[in-house]
This record gives C-alpha cells, structure tokens and sequence, in this order.
C-alpha cells in the first residue's frame, strides 16, 4: 500500500498533555450558584494561536456548546486546517478545508487486511519472527511467502481518535490491548471480535462509546480490491462520570465513492545500455500500467445531539454542486432548550457557501428563527481555481503545481529519467487558501501563508542538492520530390556521468526512400536507432553522437524526415535549502475594525538566528523507484530450461512508496522566530523545539510504516523572549524525561527475487523490514525560568518528579527560587494506594472505585515542605475524603470531606496518609474543615458546611440541572418539605417556580434561615433573582439568547444592552 503520511513522526506534539502540571488541593465548599448574566459577546476573536513547530494557526469559529451543569462541557465549533488545499480533496459537508466539530471519532489506516480478519483475529501478528536478523530459510520459507503474498497479515492497523478535546493514535496489540501513542490516562476497548465498537474512559471516568461506523469498499482494476471492512467508528453515547447522566448523537448515513489513478511503470534496470545479453528480458522500452481504485464508503453525519437540558440540531439543506446530484452540506444548527421532554429553539446558525470549484464556506450567521441575520462571520480566500479532482496537476505531497503532466511517474533528475513535474509551486500551493476572517464587529483576522523550507531530512540527511540548468538540443534533416538530397547532420554530445535524456524524435519515410536517427556511443562504436516512439535514451558518461540522414531515391509523393531533440540537465551548482509543499504562517493581522493604526501584526521567521539555513526538517523525501529481480526460464542446447536466469528490473510509482508527511505536515521546525508589530517595535520571542534526527528505515524496499522516533519531538525546548532593541529579557528553559508502557510490532515482507514460472526456496527471495510502535509518554523534569535585569538575573527551577507511571501525574514538585526558597510539594492520587483485600472501610472503598473507574486525576492528599539548614518541616497539607453514592442504577465516587493541618507552626514529625487496618489513617495535626453531607442521585450537592459552621442547602431544579434555591441556616430534609418536588422538577413559568420557591420562604419564617431563589430560561440564562429578603432581579434576553435588560421588581430598567453589528454596505 502507499502512502502519504510518515505515522507517528511527530504526533506527540500535539497531545502533550503529560506536561507536569500544579495544581493545589485546596478544598472548598461547591459553588453551584451561577454568576449574574453579562453581556453577550459580540463575536470578536482575539489573537489566533499558532502551532509554531509546524507552523499552522489554530483557526476556529465557536458555535454553541454541551453543557450539562458543571459536570461537563463540550464545545461545538468549526475548526479550519490551513495547509492548503490538495487536488484530489473532496470537500467535507461544511467547506474545504472546514471540519465541523460536534462529537468525535475514531478512525483507521489499515495495513494489509483489517486486524480483526488477519493481525488480531486470526492471530497472524503472533507469526512474526522474534529474532533479528530475520533470514529466510526452509524452516521458515513458507512464513515470508505468506506475508509477501498477503495471505497472511503481519501488519497491525493504525487508528486515530478525536473527541472532546483528546486526540492521539493507536494500535492494537496481538492480545487485543489497546497501546496508546503518546500514552494517556485514558483506557480504550475494542470489541474486536465483531468489530462494532470502542469504549473510552478517560481519567476523570467519562465513558465515550463509539458505535456508529463508516463501511468502506476498495476495488481496482488492476486486482488490488478488498472486501467490506469498518473504516471509521462515531461517537454514540457519552456517560458522565458522576451523575452517570448519558449524551446521545444520531446520525444520517450517506454514501461517497471516489476513483484515484496509479501508475506503475516497469524498466530494465540496465536501461539499454549493456544488458549483458539478458534473454526473454524487458526491453529497453518501459512497461506502464495504470490502475483505476473506487473506493465507496458510507458516510455518517451529525444529525442530533441530545443531552440533558437540550439538544442540538443540524440540517442539509444546501445542493451541492462539486459532488454530484444528491449531496448536501450542512445549511443550518439549531439549539433547543428541553424542559420536561418540552423542546424551545433557543439559538440558530446558518452557513452559507460557493461552489466554484470545490464547496467553499462562505460565511457563518447567527439567525433568529424567522431566519433573520443578527451577525456573521464572513470568510475570504485565495481566489487561485483548483483542477479537477483527478488532474494530473500536482506535487509529489498532493498540492497544485500547475504542470502540463501527461503522467504521476515523476522525472528522476539523477538517473536522468524522464517523467512527470512533481515539485512544489509557492504560487499555487495557496490555492484556495483561506485569507481572511471578518467578524461581527468588522474587526478581522488577515493570513499571510509560504510554502515549508527544510535544510534536514528524514534519516539525517542535509540538504545539498544539485541545481541542474535545463538543456534542449534538436536538429532535422529533410527531403522531399523536390530536394532529393542525401542530406546529413549531426548532435554533439558530452556527458559527464550516466544519464537518461528526453527524446522527441519524427523519424519517416516510405516506399524505399531513407529516414534515420542514430546514437553512436564514440568509445565503443554502439549504434542505436531512434524512431518516432522513442521517449528517452540512456547515454553512459563520455561522447556520443546522433546522426540524421535523409535520402530522397525513389520516386514517391511523400517526403522524409529525420528529426530529434533532446533534453537534459546540466550541473550549475548546489542549493542548502529545499522547498517542500504544504502552508505555513508567514504573517497574521489583527484588525480591531475601528484604526489600523491598532493593527496586531505577527511575523515569523524559520531559521536558525542569523542562519540563513531553514530550521525545517522534512519527514522523508519520497521514493518512487525500488528494484526487482525477476528469475527468467532460459532454453538449454537439450531443450530444457534452466530457472535461475536473472532478470533486474526497476519499478517506478506515482505515488510515493515511503511515508513522506507526519499528522504535523511535511515539514516541522526545530527554531521560530515571532516578531511582534510591523518592525519588531513590540520584541520577538524564538521558539526552540526538541526535534532530534529521525533514521526511519524504512526508506528502502518494502518500505512500510514510520513509527520510530524521539517522542520528545516537538517539546518546547527553550524560549528566549527580546525587547525592541533586540535585547534578551527572558527565558525559558525545560528538560524532559521519558517513559514506555508497550510496544506492538509490525513486519512488511516483499519479493526481491522471484521465478515466473518455477517457485520454491532457491527461486523465492525476499525483503523485509520491521517496524514498532511505541507506546510511550514525555513528562517535563525540569523547568528554568529566567529574567534578565540589568547586570543581574533572577532564576527559578522547579524539578518535577513521577513515582507513579498508572498516573502519570507529578508526584514531588522540587522549586528553587533566586531567594534560595527550597520547597518541596507532596501529591497523591488514587493509585498511589495499594489497596488490601478483605472487608475495606468506606473511604477505601471509594478509592478502589475510584481506581478501577479510571479516575486518576482526583487528587486525594497535597503536602508541602520546606527544607532549610537541614531540617524539613511541613508547612501545609491537605487530604480529601471520598465516599460511594448510588446514583442511577450505578456509583460514583464523591467527596463526603475535606481536611487541612490545624497547627500554627511548620510541622517536623508530619506523617502523609496511610492504610493501616484495611482503612485509610491521616496525620492526628489534620482537622475537618468541610463536611460535604447530602448528595441527590445525580450527585449534585444538597447540603454542605464548614466544620461547626450552619448548612448550605441546595435545591435543584429543571430535571435536576439548575440550581433553584440556596438555604443557609437550615437543613435539605427541612426545606424541600416545604415544595412539590414535581414543579420543582419540571415548572411551567417562572411565575409558578417563584411562588413555589417562596414557601421555602415562609416555611422558614421566624428562623434565622437565609432563602436565595433563582428561575432560568434553560440553555440560555437566569431569569431571575431572589434574594433573602424577597427583592427580585429579572433578566430579560434576546430572540438569539442575549441580554437585553435588567429590571428589579418594580420593572424599572437597572441597565439596558444594545448590540451594533457591522451591517453589508448596501444597508
């Protein structure tokens, strides 16, 4: 199979999520009571951040999002990928280049069969030899056979995975256990078996279940076709963690077929030149095949999401043009509210395209429900057309190049073999790029993209490439009746090397008349004839001539003509910089939309300081050509054959053979320089990057996947920050550590020799390569920041350490300041416990839980300590308690206390918790400082306090995702008795919750009970306000969800909120 990406190269970027991380366990009462209602924003985004190591903007436009209380929120937006546009890309429902992120999915490469037909379920990755060098002998003869032929599949799948806010690759072992890459607190299931479906939990015990698939079909034409197999898995079902409240997303099934072209072109591998007299061999004219792949699949898309309190709706309702009949994209999102199974459309968005040639999104509205545009997001781009989807028109990385190309088969400037243009075009590279993103306001957003440099590449390999000045030489010759000649001429020719050259040759004649073109190589006396079907000629280094004659002899009508040219390239010098395909950022500015003079521009730079080398490293350089050896039969003097005749040959693809792009780009970089303002006038910042040399191996026939690199990759090495003047005024410096946690194994076997029509050991020889996959993590050690004052610095360190890999969290926190502060912060998690066996207490019982739930990242202790003169002491701590509640026909975990050190003094003799006893034992220094006493079954907080302290009650309404009244001074048994549970759940009007609320009120008339009410309009906001002593606020919003007024109780007007959008300059 070919492919494009190079796996895994740098992947780990983007997911370092294992970066150390402080945060203080610093327990407190819940704060479930929402703020005041602000303002709307009117839509206008701040800065863009970029990811400089591949250079590419995080361009996003929020649309709404999924929130279930405070338990959990999912965004719901368009993100845009600013690489550019590849000519074979078929737009997605939302625009080219657009991708609609409402859920998630988890989708597969697949190497050789689908693992759960061969790698897994047949337990072919278990054949894998497990001693290297592998060499192939009669033991071991029929395995390399079976792999070579694909009869057995020794390669695992790749799978990648992106929802709610995790991504990341996989694989699966041969024990079907799921190794992640980078690795995450995160445990993933795949019912291989069947193939339906996965199961993620992260590290807060949220469950994602992905059930819905995408089905896709490959045939070919030239016999490379695959059964049905499961090529992408959508996310069903998500599962809160404690309320165990469920998120559902529906989808619509559509199908897409698409046709890809191939070539293969084989050629002796002696060229012409001296073949040694090889019998039943190819000739010198090369053997092209060309393959047609369909590849049809059904596609899902986002129909419904439903959630507790709401839903989200998405309708195709917009023809597309660039698809064939039948295709919508997505023209509008509408979100509802849902109050007792009641659904109200509180929000709506309407999206808006052009087909010129590709679907292209043009703008993003915000629409009331009469359609009626409020504001919108406009959207500009490069207005280059791209080709057709089939067009031959492209780079060696997919993008447009505008070149005449007769075939994919690129030109070899080093074997001098003809073929197509295959190298980048800055110019049209940025076809159909985005440029501009205009917002509500009129402020805007303006990107200014390059195409990728790269002085390294892939196996440690420096640019130094010859440049080569292209040569045309052409002569004719002609008779005719009328010019009889014989006519003579000749082409000069010296070479320095072996090469190949182009040929366009009209050699004709007729009725005996005399037409010829010959090459004579002078040291040899080689003569070789041209003919009009001649494309290319193999000259050895030295001198040579073409001859032409023509001869007019005979009587005839017809003229004759002998006429060649050539072409080749001549060495000029060499280039240390090589250009790769695919965008980066070159500039972004900022408008405000009120004075450009408040322009934000940024500017970047990638090199290394006053290097004028790219600091770009190319994933690979891709590798068309590999060789072959066929075993050719050849007749004996008795009539028999003998087998073992070689026959070389070298094959040339359209496609690359070698993974040449990571899931970062072509190209990364190891320095970026940012400068800040039109000349620097607000300093610059470089960016420095882990990026070490990558020998992928698998660069060479049968090539195979790339997932061998440094994991730390990627990692911001140092950040070195300047002034105007270009003075150093800061500095960032990290170290890092690394860790394994598994490692899968992949084998790609191929022939080098084979027999046509005899087989078996001796007439059977193979390549192989082999490949691991690394589960692996990177965690910062060690972080150094420093800021330069005048002739002084001042330093802080701080060290992180991990005693616990199942977390992957810091454990020991070291920091050392200018000041020479020597602080030592203490955290534990849940499975930092070992937990006994046996009847446990209930805090234990939480723990266990908590462990086998995933919940890792509940930090359960939080201790620091000072070391000075020698001595250490405590000077703070504090411990969280958790218990088990039922909730929905099943458990969570919740905290039921809290705890801090109630000493005055720094402690010498503190003692962090243990188990003793088959229970969890805290230091006797420690005190309860919260009691956290009633949860409701969707483990929401009914009452809580402060140690010796009166209670806060909390009612929830609204299906239990709103909280309606907070009681200080009372208890959560004496105040709902007070109300119907069933109004409080499902009200009718905020007038009815109100004066449902107020026998709170008076129930708890004559106590020192203090009641706060609230009412909502769900999805959107408060409504309103009560407070203790019965004065009322009111909110009043939007058809679109907005803030209009505040009033009190007498309807006055407290404030009033007035929206001015940018309006079209016709209004």
């Amino acid at each position: 199979m070919k492919v494009l990406r190079c796996t895994l190269f740098l992947l780990f970027i983007c997911c370092n999520s294992l970066l150390a991380q402080e945060e203080p366990l610093n327990p407190t009462k819940f704060n479930v009571i929402p703020p005041s209602p602000n303002a709307a924003s009117l839509g206008r985004y701040g800065e863009t951040p970029v990811n400089l190591f591949n250079g590419l903007p995080n361009i996003e436009i929020p649309l709404s999002q999924i929130a279930v209380g405070s338990e959990f929120n999912m965004p719901v937006n368009l993100s845009y990928h600013a690489a550019g546009n590849r000519v074979d890309e078929i737009a997605s429902y939302v625009g080219l280049g657009w991708a609609l992120n409402a859920g998630g999915a988890i989708t597969r490469t697949v190497h050789g069969s689908p693992d759960e037909y061969g790698y897994l379920g047949q337990g072919h990755g278990k054949l894998i030899p497990a001693d290297r060098p592998w060499q192939m002998d009669a033991s071991n003869f029929q395995r390399f056979r079976s792999s070579a032929l694909g009869i057995i599949d020794t390669q695992p799948d790749e799978f990648s995975y992106n929802f709610g806010g995790y991504s990341g690759k996989f694989v699966v072992d041969t024990n079907g256990v799921v190794q992640l890459m980078p690795y995450k607190n995160i445990r993933v299931k795949w019912d291989w078996a069947t193939g339906s479906s996965f199961t993620v939990t992260t590290e807060n015990g949220t469950k994602y279940i992905f059930k819905a698939t995408d089905i896709t079909w490959v045939t070919s034409n030239c016999g490379d076709s695959y059964d049905s197999y499961t090529s992408a898995w959508y996310l069903t079902t998500i599962i809160l963690p404690v309320s165990k409240r469920t998120i559902n997303f529906e989808y619509i099934s559509g199908s897409v077929s698409i046709n890809s072209t191939s070539e293969t072109e084989s050629r002796n591998a002696c060229y012409g030149g001296n073949c040694g007299g090889i019998q039943g061999c190819p000739g010198i004219t090369p053997v092209l095949t060309s393959c047609v792949t369909t590849r049809s699949y059904t596609q899902q898309q986002i129909k419904k999401i439903e959630y507790p309190g709401g839903r989200i709706s998405f309708n195709y309702a917009f023809p597309r043009t660039d698809e064939g009949t039948g295709q919508y994209a997505l023209s509008d999102i509408t979100v509802s509210s849902n109050v007792g199974g009641v659904y109200t459309d509180v929000n709506k968005y309407k999206l808006n395209y052009v087909t010129p040639d590709r679907l292209k999104l043009q703008s993003v509205s915000t629409v009331d429900m009469n359609d009626n545009v409020i504001s919108a997001y406009k959207l500009y781009y490069e207005q280059t057309p791209l080709p057709a989807i089939n067009a031959k028109s492209k780079d060696h990385w997919g993008y447009y190049n505008n070149a005449s190309n007769t075939t994919l088969i690129p030109a070899d400037k080093d074997l001098g073999l003809p073929g197509g243009n295959r190298a980048p075009n800055s110019q049209y590279t940025k076809a159909g790029i985005l440029e501009k993103i205009e917002y509500p306001t009129g402020g805007s957003t303006t990107f200014e993209f390059e195409n990728h440099t790269y002085s390294y590449y892939g196996g440690g390999g420096a640019v130094e490439d010859p440049i080569y000045q292209p040569i045309s030489v052409g002569k004719a010759v002609a008779t005719s009746p009328k010019d009889r000649g014989p006519k003579s001429d000749t082409i000069k020719l010296n070479f320095s090397k072996e090469l190949h050259v182009g040929v366009s040759a009209i050699v004709r004649s007729c009725c005996g008349n005399i037409a010829t073109a010959v090459a004579v190589n002078m040291a040899t006396g080689e003569r070789r004839y041209i003919t009009s079907t001649t494309k290319d000629l193999y000259f050895s280094a030295g001198q040579h001539l073409i001859i032409l004659d023509a001869e007019h002899s005979e009587e005839t009508i017809y003229d004759e003509l002998a006429y060649v040219s050539i072409t080749y390239g001549v060495f000029v010098g060499y280039t240390y910089i090589g250009t790769a395909s695919g965008l980066r950022i070159r500039k972004i500015t900022t408008y405000d939309g009120i004075n450009h003079v408040n322009d934000i521009i940024k500017t970047y730079t990638y090199n290394f300081g006053s290097d004028t080398l790219s600091s770009g490293y190319l994933c690979n350089r891709p590798k068309y050509n590999y060789s072959y050896v066929a075993m050719k039969p050849v007749k004996n003097s008795d009539g028999t054959n003998t087998p073992n005749y070689p026959c070389p040959l070298t094959i040339r693809t359209s496609a690359p053979n070698n993974e040449i792009e990571s899931g970062q780009g072509s190209v990364v970089y190891r320095e970026v320089l940012e400068s800040i303002g039109s000349n620097k006038q607000n300093g610059s910042i470089r960016y420095i990057y882990k990026l070490d040399n990558n020998a992928s191996g698998l660069n060479i026939y049968p090539f195979g996947p790339t997932p061998n690199v440094n994991i730390t990759n990627g990692m911001l090495e140092r950040q070195l920050t300047f002034d105007n003047t270009g003075k150093r005024v800061a500095e960032t410096i990290n170290e890092y550590d690394t860790f394994e946690k598994g490692n899968v194994r992949g084998w790609k076997t191929g022939y080098s020799e084979k027999g046509f029509n005899f087989t078996g050991p001796a007439l059977e020889k193979f390549a192989t390569n082999t490949y691991d996959y690394k589960s692996a993590g990177v965690l910062l050690k060690k972080t150094t920041q420093k800021q330069y004052l005048g002739t002084g610095e001042l330093t802080n360190v701080t060290e992180y350490t991990y005693d616990n890999l199942q977390h992957i969290q810091p454990t020991r926190i070291h920091k050392v300041t200018s000041k020479m502060n020597d602080l030592w912060i203490y955290n534990k998690y849940p499975t930092d416990y070992t937990i006994p066996s046996g009847a446990l207490s209930a805090g234990l019982q939480a723990l266990k839980f908590m462990q086998d739930s995933n919940m890792h990242n509940a930090m359960i202790e939080q201790y620091t300590q000072q070391v000075a003169g020698g001595a250490t002491t405590t000077l703070s701590a504090a411990q969280v308690q958790y218990k088990i509640l039922p909730v929905a026909n099943n458990q969570s975990a919740v905290m039921t206390s809290a705890y801090k050190l109630s000493t005055p003094e720094p402690l010498t003799n503190f003692v962090p918790a243990y188990i003793l006893n088959n229970d969890l034992k805290r230091d006797n220094n420690y005190e309860q400082v919260l009691n956290f006493n009633l949860y409701d079954n969707n483990g929401n907080i009914q009452e809580q306090s402060k140690t010796n302290d009166i209670n806060e009650v909390y009612i929830w309404g609204y299906n239990d995702l709103y909280p309606v009244a907070k009681i200080i001074g009372s208890t959560y048994q004496t105040a709902i008795s007070y109300v119907d549970p069933a109004v409080i759940r499902n009200p009718q009007s905020d007038v009815q919750l109100r004066a449902e609320l107020d026998k709170i009120r008076t129930g708890l008339k004559g106590t020192n009970a203090l009641v706060s009410t609230y009412t909502y309009k769900p999805a959107v906001g408060v409504t309103s306000e009560t407070d203790p002593s019965g004065k009322i606020v009111y909110y009043e919003y939007d058809n679109v969800g907005r803030l209009l007024l505040i009033k009190d109780q007498n309807g006055k007007i407290l404030k009033q909120y007035s929206y001015q959008y940018q309006q079209p300059v016709n209004q």
